[in-house]
């Protein structure tokens, strides 16, 4: 009888194991069909984004860049009219003070809003070679309907980038990141909203970095998607 139930238990546990196998690799194919085919798409857009920086809770820049692609298949942005920054410390022993220290905030902002564009949108041959060494997982949220799927190490060693997917809809919903800018215990997480235009594209609509260790938030919203004026 103890060996009736330790077979069934093992069948079980490979059955299941098997289960999540399928579903991992059908929602990674789902989501390496997205990302390629919306990189593609996006090259036939222009569009705003809005970048909004946050130091203890105060607003203190607002930055507005026009995004396009260039014939080189690069992206090209140019700041608009529409960005605003903080008045400058007065002069002074105690105001140096005061600009060293918002000039050591400017260098972590500016490295924390690269950090960001280096995960989005996320790159289809990467999620493949973390998969195909094993370090992939993916969790059930909706069963057949809606999954988390776990990225460790996607571009630094400690980072973990998830991506849910709608299955059904064939569309990522969001992405979350957790990662570091300078140091290791100073950790950052950042959460993306996918939208979508109405020819299937996606794109991350709407990020929010927050590095708690230095009281920062940092929000970036594209919008205002149309067709290029090459296009």
């Amino acid at each position: 009888m103890k060996y009736l139930i330790s077979g069934a238990l093992l069948i079980a546990i490979c059955s299941t194991s098997f289960s999540q196998s399928n579903e991992m690799q059908e929602n990674l194919a789902i989501l390496k069909q997205n990302l390629s085919t919306s990189k593609e798409n996006m090259k036939k857009y222009e569009w705003i984004e809005t970048t909004t920086t946050f130091v203890k809770g105060e607003e203190k820049s607002k930055k507005q860049h026009q995004c396009y692609y260039g014939v080189d298949g690069k992206l090209t942005k140019v700041e608009t009219g529409g960005s605003t920054a903080a008045e400058k410390s007065k002069r002074g022993l105690r105001g140096k003070a005061i600009e060293n220290k918002k000039e050591d905030m400017a260098e972590y902002i500016e490295a924390a809003i690269k950090k960001i564009h280096t995960y989005l949108p996320p790159e289809a041959e990467k999620l493949q070679q973390i998969y195909g060494a094993g370090k992939s997982a993916i969790h059930i949220m909706v069963p057949g309907k809606k999954f988390k799927l776990d990225f460790p190490d996607y571009y630094q060693q400690g980072d973990m980038l998830s991506i849910t997917v709608d299955k059904e809809k064939k569309v990522i919903l969001a992405i979350a990141v957790n990662t570091y800018i300078d140091k290791p215990d100073e950790k950052v997480n950042f959460a993306i909203a996918y939208s979508g235009l109405p020819d299937g594209t996606q794109y991350p609509g709407n990020t929010t970095l927050e590095a708690t260790e230095k009281n920062v938030k940092i929000v970036i919203v594209n919008s205002g998607h149309k067709k290029a004026a090459a296009q």
